[in-house]
């Protein structure tokens, strides 16, 4: 399933007559493929992307390797979204640990560091702060999906856009690039 791709004065459907209306402003879904797929599609996509994803964790984390054979589990023993249940889950406490075991990124990845291109932090109010990696595909993707939430709320691209949140590693700030993405011209205000 392709991404919608982000509004660029060069491409094709660029009018020179003024902002970018081009851009789907008419049309109901940011994304119509994946938005509107079957529930049989919808949860067989999401059970292989699942899969792919433990798959990637057991073979790259030494975390989630431990972890999944402490619990007495292979990726392969996904066969249905439910079974989802038999993995371990982890809590902040749990990434606050890891994290400290082999800094700056902990063991749970499955991504070397030079593999991270951005790096967000909760504000440590509760304990340590943690830290969220991403790769340059995971931000591209979270940017794809807060594009299609801002489309899901009515903003097109003649919209204005006010992002008055901070700007600090906490990973509410960049989510002005989601309606960047859908054209919308984005005011950053925040500190």
């Amino acid at each position: 399933l392709q991404r919608q791709q982000p509004w660029s004065p060069k491409s094709p459907a660029h009018s020179s007559v003024g902002r970018k209306e081009h851009i789907l402003a008419d049309k109901a879904y940011w994304n119509e493929e994946i938005e509107t797929l079957p529930r049989r599609e919808l949860e067989a996509l999401q059970r292989d992307r699942l899969a792919a994803h433990l798959q990637l964790a057991y073979a790259k984390s030494p975390y989630y390797r431990g972890a999944f054979d402490a619990a007495g589990v292979k990726p392969e023993d996904l066969l249905t979204l439910a079974d989802l249940r038999k993995f371990p889950f982890t809590n902040k406490q749990i990434e606050r640990e890891r994290q400290l075991v082999a800094p700056l990124l902990g063991d749970m990845t499955a991504v070397t560091e030079d593999e991270v291109v951005f790096i967000s932090a909760s504000s440590g109010s509760t304990g340590v702060p943690t830290v969220s990696p991403f790769t340059a595909e995971d931000f591209d993707t979270w940017q794809d999906i807060e594009a299609r939430l801002f489309w899901m709320t009515g903003i097109r691209p003649s919209d204005r856009y006010v992002h008055a949140l901070n700007f600090t590693l906490f990973v509410g700030g960049p989510d002005v690039i989601g309606a960047q993405r859908l054209g919308a011209l984005c005011i950053w205000a925040g500190t």
